[in-house]
Formats: structure tokens, C-alpha cells, sequence
């Protein structure tokens, strides 16, 4: 005995479940299936089904869409119906047509006439499921990708995801994640109060769109308490609840600032907090970590050992095997406190060199170490203590931050405007705020766009 499969939408009466109208929306041959290929239904096969299946509920609900009108706006007449508009509507895997009824006033002296579409009636004709979808694309990948990845995932060119508009609602929700970040985070939005909390500032640097220019720089900070460093492994460590803020606009750090201030208060901070401070020794990162300090109780800023590591590293490359000892004893002299000693010994060591060059790299590590004389601490006692010392556990989350969608190798080139509302997206999915926050920054830009 042969069968079909059919698939079939049904109207029915809730009270007595009978049937009103029913279709046929799909109807498919049941055979043997001969390989994997023909289990179920291929992506684009699962498309079109959803999109027939969005068709029929949409023809039942567009009937059922009340504009309210009753008698005429302009001279308060009677109303007829005047037949349908077609209007678009997007959603998040297929473009429909919707069919809203239009009004005409009886008044042959007035003659209004209402034109409703899917954007006057709803303020958009995107499903904001949609926008996410795209502002995620837009958010970690180039424009023109996150159009490529979004045809490969509904199986077509569709005009609503052309890269530029996918780069305009970008802009646009970044611009209000931004705006809801400046807001003094409310009571719900804070954990517990904390007695200790950690926050590390860092940089990163963006290829700019200027003339004569080749980048600027945008700032990112993380905080998060000590008692949620979680031991993944033996060699890696996971923060499991983190705040992290994100800035690219040249306002002299006010918003980078009131950001990390503001992280700051959702991860628990109060004036009874200790907080650490940890930076890679640039000045403008020291600056923002020390607007803290009237904020809490006490406020430690240590230059970020990970970081001095790096400087280190950096100067053994440049001079050789030869000077690797050496070295090694002023990083180790470092690293017990011993400060003044350390830079006696790189000018020592400066002094025995010859070659310009490599007396250039010491003379670096060295002004890279006096400059931040006041944020050099005994890294030993730190450490066995249990305190925090370096950022390597959440240097892996400020990297991401900063990753191909903003390398310098990368095609795109920005303004800091556009930097930084896109910033802001990925700010928001890296402390694992995205979800909770995307629906209002997306309605409000789709709205207030329309």
C-alpha cells in the first residue's frame, strides 16, 4: 500500500474544536529513504515548508489586525471597507506579503482614505528576531560576510539582509546599548555587595578611516570578584560572571570611565570595597582605574604582570640568547619587589652594550618600568598570598573583544562611531548580557528607525 505525507494547517473553533478551514500546505512522497540525504527534509526543503506554514498563519492573522478606526479621523463620518493593502513583512527565515484592511470615509466631500502597512501599524516590518540576528552577524563579522553567512543560512538572496543595512541596524542598537551602559545600572541589575573586587583596563587598537592616520584606540575594561575564577584545567582558568565595557569615542575617557564605574556597581562594588586594579602601564588606563577611588573603600592599582612579562619577552627576542640571563635576573628581581634594584641592573646592563639598537630596547624595558614605579609590587607575596597579580585569566576575554572584526590585517576600516557601537554588541555577548538585552536596544532602534 503506498502513502503520501501531508502536511495540513487547520483553523478551528477553540469552543467546539471544529474545523473552519483547513489546507494543504505540503505534500510529500513516502519512499524508502537510500542514504543519509534523504532523511528528513534538506535546509532548503525546510525553508520553504516554514515559510508556507508563515504564509497561512499570517493570512489568518493580518484578517484579524484592528486599526481602531470607527468613523473618519478628519470629519468623524462613517467608514467602508475599501478593499486590502499589501504591505511587506521579514521575518527571521522568509519575506511575506501581508493583506491589512483599508477604510474610506462615506463623505464624498473629505474622501480619507487610510493606507495602513505592517510598518504604520507595528513600527517596523522586520521581526525583531530578525534584527538580532543580524546585529549578531554584524557584531562578528565583516558586513559583507554577515550577508554571505545569512543567504547560506536561509538558502537565498534576501534584500532585507544587504550588508548595509545589516551595518545600519549595527550602528543603530550599538548606539542604544551604548546609551543604556551611561545609565547608573539599577539595584536588579547589581549583584550582592562585595568586599573585594578585581577590574582590569587594557587596549586595543583599530584601524581607522581618517586621512593620515592608521589607528586609534579603544579602551576595554572587565570586572569581576576573585571568588569567580573558576580552575577549568591545570593550565586555564574561567571567570564565571564578569562585566565587560567597551569604549571608542575621543571624549577625553568620560565614557570609559562612567562605563567601568558603572561595571563596577553591577558586580557589587560599594564605598566598602577593596578594589584591585590591574593595567598594562598606559597612562590613560591608569586614569580611568583611579576614578575609582572615591567610589570605594580602597583602590590598589598593580602594573599587570602578564603584561611585564610581555616587555621582557619583547626585549629577549630583539637581543639575543647572550642577554636571556641577564635578563631573566632583573625579571626575577622584579618579581620579588626589589624595583630599584631591577632598573640599577638594566642600567648596568644598558652601559655594558655597545650596539644602539639593543641599547634602545633596554632603555625601553627601563623607562617602561620607572614610569610605573608606583605599580610594581612584590609579585611573589602576591601570588602566594592568593591574590590577584596578572590578567592572563581575563586577557583571553579582553582579546576577544578586539578580535578579526577589528584587526588591523582586516579590510574594514573604521570611525570611531562605528568602532564603537559595534563594540558595544560584543561587549554586551562577552559578559553574557546580550540575551537579556537585546529585545529592548533592537525595538527601539527598529521603531524609532522606522
Amino acid at each position: 500500500m503506498d502513502y503520501e505525507f501531508r502536511v495540513v494547517v487547520e483553523k478551528v473553533c477553540v469552543a467546539s474544536q471544529a474545523v473552519a478551514k483547513r489546507d494543504t500546505v505540503k505534500i510529500y512522497d513516502l519512499r524508502p529513504p537510500k542514504s543519509i540525504l534523504d532523511l528528513g527534509l534538506r535546509h532548503e526543503e525546510q525553508i520553504s515548508l516554514l515559510t508556507k506554514v508563515q504564509n497561512a498563519l499570517l493570512a489568518e492573522q493580518s484578517a484579524l489586525i484592528d486599526l481602531g478606526y470607527v468613523t473618519c479621523p478628519n470629519c468623524g463620518k462613517k467608514l467602508k471597507k475599501n478593499g486590502f493593502m499589501s504591505s511587506n513583512f521579514h521575518a527571521v527565515f522568509s519575506d511575506h506579503k501581508l493583506y491589512i484592511q483599508k477604510h474610506r470615509c462615506n463623505n464624498p466631500e473629505c474622501n480619507w482614505q487610510s493606507t495602513p502597512t505592517t510598518t504604520t501599524v507595528f513600527g517596523t516590518d522586520i521581526h525583531p528576531d530578525l534584527a538580532k540576528l543580524q546585529c549578531e552577524q554584524g557584531a562578528l563579522f565583516s558586513y559583507r560576510d554577515a550577508q554571505t553567512n545569512l543567504e547560506k543560512i536561509n538558502c537565498t538572496r534576501r534584500s532585507v539582509n544587504n550588508h548595509t543595512r545589516i551595518q545600519s541596524l549595527t550602528n543603530q542598537v550599538g548606539a542604544m546599548l551604548s546609551q543604556a551602559t551611561l545609565r547608573k545600572p539599577s539595584a536588579q541589575e547589581c549583584v550582592a555587595p562585595t568586599t573585594d573586587l578585581i577590574v582590569q583596563v587594557d587596549g586595543g587598537h583599530i584601524p581607522v578611516k581618517e586621512k593620515g592616520k592608521r589607528s586609534f584606540e579603544a579602551l576595554s575594561a572587565i570586572a569581576y570578584q576573585p571568588d569567580k575564577i573558576k580552575q577549568v584545567d591545570k593550565n586555564h582558568r574561567q571567570i564565571t560572571n564578569k562585566t565587560c565595557v567597551v569604549a571608542a569615542l575621543n571624549d577625553e575617557l568620560d565614557t570609559i570611565k562612567r562605563f567601568v564605574l558603572n561595571a563596577a556597581h553591577k558586580q557589587g562594588m560599594t564605598e566598602q570595597t577593596r578594589v584591585t586594579g590591574l593595567a598594562d602601564g598606559a597612562n590613560n588606563c591608569w586614569s580611568v582605574l583611579l576614578s575609582l577611588k572615591s567610589h570605594c573603600l580602597d583602590l590598589e592599582c598593580i602594573l599587570d604582570w602578564f603584561h611585564i612579562g610581555q616587555k621582557f619577552q619583547n626585549v629577549k627576542n630583539a637581543l639575543g640568547e647572550s642577554f636571556e640571563e641577564s635578563l631573566d635576573s632583573v625579571k626575577w628581581t622584579v618579581w620579588h619587589g626589589e624595583a630599584q634594584a631591577a632598573l640599577t641592573k638594566l642600567k648596568l646592563l644598558q652601559d655594558n652594550i655597545t650596539d644602539d639598537a639593543k641599547q634602545s630596547q633596554i632603555q625601553g624595558l627601563h623607562n617602561y618600568l620607572k614610569n610605573n614605579l608606583d605599580y610594581l609590587i612584590n609579585y611573589d607575596e602576591q601570588k602566594n598570598s592568593g591574590k590577584v597579580y596578572t590578567s592572563q585569566t581575563a586577557e583571553s576575554h579582553i582579546d576577544s573583544l578586539f578580535n578579526a572584526r577589528h584587526k588591523r590585517k582586516q579590510k574594514m576600516q573604521w570611525t570611531r562611531e562605528g568602532a564603537h557601537n559595534v563594540l558595544q554588541i560584543r561587549a554586551k555577548m562577552e559578559s553574557q548580557e546580550w540575551n537579556g538585552q537585546w529585545q529592548d536596544a533592537v525595538l527601539e532602534a527598529l521603531i524609532g528607525a522606522a
